[in-house]
Order: C-alpha cells, then sequence, then structure tokens
C-alpha cells in the first residue's frame, strides 16, 4: 500500500499516512488545531489584559508593570492616539498665567512659566487621564534652584497604590515619593485605572479586524496557483514549490496530479463591509470614550448636530481646566515657593482670558464715556499696538 504524504510550500514533510482515510483524518486534526489557535488569539490578549489589572488592584503585592505594558501596547493604535493628543492639546495650547487677588494678570511673573518644562508638565499631567497616573522629576539648577526641566518616571516603576518607586518592576519596597514633594510630583486625573483601561479591548478587536481583513484580502484577494506533477519525488516538488514562490505572492500548491482540488470562493463579495465596520464602530467607540462624541474627530452630518458635539467636547475640556488649575494651584504652587519662585501666598495660576478685539473696544468705549481713564500700558497691551506720547499744547503751537 503506497503513503499518502503532505508537503509544505518549501517542499518540508508536514505529515503522512499509509491512506487518504488516515490521511484525511489527520488533515481534519490539523485544520481545528489550526482553527482553534485563530480563535484562541484574542482570547489570550484579553486574558492577558485581564490579569495586568489584577496585579495592578492587588491588595497585598500590587504591580503596575504588566498594566502600563499592555496600555503602551494599545496606544500604539493610531485613531486613539489621535484622540488623546487631540484632548491633551487642547490644554496644552492654553496659556496658563499668574494673577493676584483680584484675577488680574501679572505680566512679568507670568512669563517666567513660558518655558518648555511647564508644557512638559502639563502634558505629562493631562496623560495621567490615559495611563491612571504621572509622577514626574523636577530637574533643578543646583546654584539658583531654578527648574530646568521636567522628566516622567517610567510609570511602570511607580507604584501609586503605595506611593512608592521601585528600582525593579517586580519589587514590592523603594522609594517613597511622597517623602520629596519638591522633586517627585505626583498627579492623577482620572478615577480608576485610566481611560486606556476602557480603550485596551476595543484596540484589541480593531486589530484583530485589520489582521482577519488582510488575511482574507491575500486568501480571495488574488487567485490560488496550483501545480499538478505526476512525480512522486520529494526533489521534484521541492523544486516546483520553488517556483512557485519565486513566481509571486499569490497562494499556491503543489499537488499530485490524481488529486482533486475543489477551490472554494466567496459567494459574499464585500466580505469586506463585516472588518471595516467593525473597526469603524471600534473608532467611534474609541472617540465617544476619550471626547464624549464622534463628529470633531470623525465624519459629521448637520450644523446643528455638530453644534452639540461641540458642546459636548467643551464640558469635557472646562472639566480639564478645573482638574489642571487645581493641581498648579494645591500641588505646584507650594513646590515654587519652596524653590525660591517668586510666587505670593494669594497669587493663584488662571488661563489666559481672550477677548474679541471688536467687543473690547465697546467695553473700553463705555469705560471712558463714563469718565475712567486708560492706561498707556493696557491700550498696548490689549490691542497689540505701540503709542507714543500725547502731544501737549506746547507742541501743538
Amino acid at each position: 500500500m503506497s503513503q499518502v504524504k503532505i508537503y509544505n510550500a518549501n517542499g518540508k514533510l508536514i505529515s503522512s499516512a499509509k491512506n487518504e482515510l488516515q490521511l484525511g483524518q489527520k488533515a481534519q486534526s490539523i485544520v481545528l488545531d489550526l482553527v482553534k489557535t485563530a480563535h484562541s488569539v484574542f482570547r489570550k490578549e484579553l486574558d492577558h489584559w485581564k490579569m495586568a489589572r489584577a496585579e495592578f488592584l492587588n491588595g497585598d503585592h500590587p504591580k503596575t508593570w504588566l498594566l502600563q505594558e499592555v496600555y503602551n501596547d494599545a496606544a500604539i493604535d493610531s485613531h486613539l492616539t489621535a484622540v488623546m493628543e487631540n484632548r491633551i492639546l487642547r490644554i496644552v495650547n492654553k496659556r496658563f498665567v499668574l494673577t493676584d487677588k483680584k484675577g488680574i494678570q501679572i505680566s512679568e511673573k507670568s512669563a517666567l512659566f513660558e518655558k518648555k518644562w511647564f508644557g512638559d508638565l502639563l502634558r505629562y499631567a493631562m496623560e495621567s487621564i490615559f495611563f491612571g497616573y504621572s509622577l514626574m522629576f523636577v530637574e533643578k539648577d543646583k546654584a539658583t534652584g531654578e527648574i530646568t526641566g521636567i522628566r516622567n518616571i517610567d510609570r511602570r516603576h511607580v507604584i501609586p497604590q503605595n506611593n512608592i518607586v521601585v528600582k525593579e518592576v517586580t519589587d514590592d519596597k523603594g522609594l517613597d515619593y511622597s517623602l520629596f514633594p519638591n522633586d517627585l510630583i505626583f498627579i492623577k486625573m482620572y478615577n480608576g485605572l485610566g481611560l486606556l483601561e476602557k480603550a485596551t479591548p476595543l484596540t484589541i478587536l480593531k486589530r484583530h479586524s485589520w489582521a482577519s481583513w488582510d488575511e482574507f484580502e491575500q486568501i480571495f484577494g488574488m487567485p490560488i496557483r496550483i501545480a499538478k506533477i505526476g512525480s512522486m519525488s520529494d526533489a521534484v516538488k521541492t523544486e516546483v514549490a520553488h517556483w512557485l514562490e519565486n513566481m509571486g505572492t499569490a497562494a499556491y500548491g503543489v499537488f499530485p496530479a490524481f488529486a482533486e482540488i475543489d477551490i472554494k470562493e466567496a459567494n459574499n463579495r464585500d466580505a469586506f463591509n463585516v472588518f471595516m465596520k467593525k473597526i469603524e464602530k471600534v473608532d467611534e467607540q474609541i472617540s465617544v470614550l476619550v471626547n464624549g462624541q464622534t463628529m470633531t474627530t470623525l465624519d459629521g452630518s448637520s450644523y446643528s448636530q455638530a453644534n452639540v458635539h461641540q458642546k459636548t467636547q467643551d464640558e469635557i475640556t472646562r472639566a480639564d481646566i478645573k482638574t489642571i488649575l487645581h493641581f498648579l494651584n494645591d500641588r505646584l504652587k507650594p513646590t515654587l515657593q519652596a524653590l525660591g519662585y517668586p510666587v505670593g501666598k494669594d497669587e493663584m495660576f488662571a488661563i489666559e482670558q481672550t477677548t474679541d478685539p471688536g467687543e473690547k473696544i465697546k467695553t473700553d468705549a463705555i469705560l471712558l464715556q463714563n469718565g475712567y481713564r486708560l492706561t498707556k500700558e493696557y491700550i498696548e497691551k490689549t490691542y497689540g499696538v505701540e503709542l507714543d506720547d500725547t502731544p501737549t499744547a506746547e507742541k501743538k503751537k
């Protein structure tokens, strides 16, 4: 009785049987194993996410590095990156100023914070919304005590439940960062494990849809090439397989001449919608999760709907500003005072208020009509003009 063998594309023997029945049983086993593997990938990745959450929430020996690695992997998603950056930039691009107890901007002191380190601090603070927390190291000039930079400590080494930063990610003991308030600044702008806790399963779903779509394209997007040979020689099979491999990227197979081959094509010609709609739906959910709506990051429809979506985003931005200001005034301000910055007790951080010039002129006109005088400095600063001294009666003559 002749032996039946199965070879892969490179001519390597992957299975053999004494007859076609045994061959069919072995082939069925191989196919079932492959199907099980394909279906288990998603579950394994979700299990990894669940295990990382459990390690983080372990009351006795919490570990953060597993969850942070899962988050970093999820943040690779292009749409998630875009909506995260959109929310962060809405705060980083604001101009923060120092004001006196009357709420009037102190220009000379506000200029002290128009530095790169201050922008980095705002960015790392905003990132805590997504990653759960941020611990920042304050780099200072040894001679003056002035802040020269802000460095974000690797979140895998920070265990916020115990207020410690560890040398090795698996350590249970480390440095208590709360003892060094002028060197290590901790912030947590989101109650929970961060928005990426909810975004991660969505990115896993999306990643598998992209992979499945790519596989669908490879199988049904290009015709399969089949070579039937009369020889059972292993050398001939290997040589033919190499020919097919070098002829292009389309799928191919080498079979004996007597083999009966049935190629099943996809009946549904728009099967790509299965993958595309799923990817689009995931992107919508990510947009809603991060910005509360979809229209400012995805295609919108009517003007009225766009206004509603914009208002939702604005509410989230206002909440972020409020939280950031609490952080700057309650946490950063004492550190600045300890480092010798000229920040008074009654002085506060605020967002620079901008007014439409046309509306500002109307307001100033009302003030002038009621007997108030506008200083030269105020006019120059408000309207961005340079004024010369008003000519006196003597000069007019």
